[in-house]
C-alpha cells in the first residue's frame, strides 16, 4: 500500500506569501522617481511633469490597492485553513507567480498604455491571480482530506460565491481595459456593496 502525502501546517506557506506579498508592493513604487521629472526651475514646470507622469502614478495606486485586496483575500482563506498539502502548496506558488509578476505588468501598463497589449497585460496578470485564488479556495473547501477548519456551509458557499465573482469582475477588467485603461478597474469596486445587496435580499427571503 502507498503512503499518502502527509498534511503539513499552513504557517510556512502563509509567511512566504506574505513576503512575497509585501515585496511586490514595495517594487511597485520604485517606478516612481524625481529622475522622470527632468529639470524643474518652478511651480509651473513641475506641474507640467507631474502632469506627465499621471500615467503611472495612477497605475501605482490602482496596482497597490488591488495587490492590498489580493493579500486581504490569501489572508481570510487562510484564516480558515488549517492543513495543507501539495496541491495547495502548488496552487498558492502559482498564485504568488502573478503576485511578483504585477511590479512588471504595471509598468508596462503605465508606459504602453496607449498600445492594446499595454492595456491588457496588467488586468490580465491580476485575472490570473484572481483565478488561483478561486481554485485553491475550490479544492480546500471540496477537499475530503479536512483541510478547512471550523466554517459553516452557509459560509463556504458565500466565500466561494465571493471568489467566483472576483473572477468574473476580473473578466469585465480586461473586457473594458481595451476601451478604457486603468480605469476599467473601477469594476472591483463595484463588488463589495453588490455583495452586501445580495446578503442582505436573502436574509430578508429567510
Amino acid at each position: 500500500m502507498t503512503d499518502q502525502p502527509r498534511l503539513l501546517s499552513p504557517r510556512r506557506l502563509e509567511a512566504f506569501s506574505d513576503g512575497v506579498f509585501a515585496i511586490a508592493a514595495t517594487l511597485l513604487v520604485l517606478d516612481l522617481s524625481v529622475d522622470h521629472l527632468g529639470s524643474i526651475s518652478n511651480n509651473d514646470q513641475l506641474w507640467h511633469a507631474l502632469g506627465a507622469i499621471s500615467e503611472s502614478v495612477l497605475s501605482f495606486v490602482i496596482s497597490f490597492l488591488l495587490l492590498c485586496m489580493l493579500w486581504m483575500v490569501h489572508t481570510r482563506q487562510f484564516e480558515y485553513v488549517k492543513r495543507v498539502d501539495d496541491p495547495v502548496l502548488w496552487l498558492n506558488s502559482l498564485r504568488l507567480l502573478g503576485v511578483v509578476l504585477i511590479p512588471f505588468t504595471t509598468s508596462v501598463n503605465a508606459d504602453f498604455s496607449e498600445l492594446l497589449l499595454g492595456r491588457l497585460v496588467l488586468p490580465l496578470n491580476f485575472l490570473w491571480v484572481l483565478l488561483f485564488d478561486w481554485a485553491l479556495w475550490r479544492y480546500v473547501t471540496t477537499s475530503p482530506r479536512g483541510l478547512l477548519g471550523d466554517m459553516s456551509d452557509d459560509e463556504v458557499r458565500a466565500s466561494s460565491r465571493r471568489a467566483l465573482g472576483a473572477v468574473v469582475t476580473g473578466l469585465v477588467v480586461v473586457l473594458l481595459a481595451p476601451f478604457i485603461g486603468s480605469w476599467a478597474f473601477l469594476a472591483f469596486a463595484v463588488v463589495p456593496p453588490l455583495d452586501a445587496a445580495i446578503r442582505g435580499r436573502r436574509r430578508r427571503r429567510r
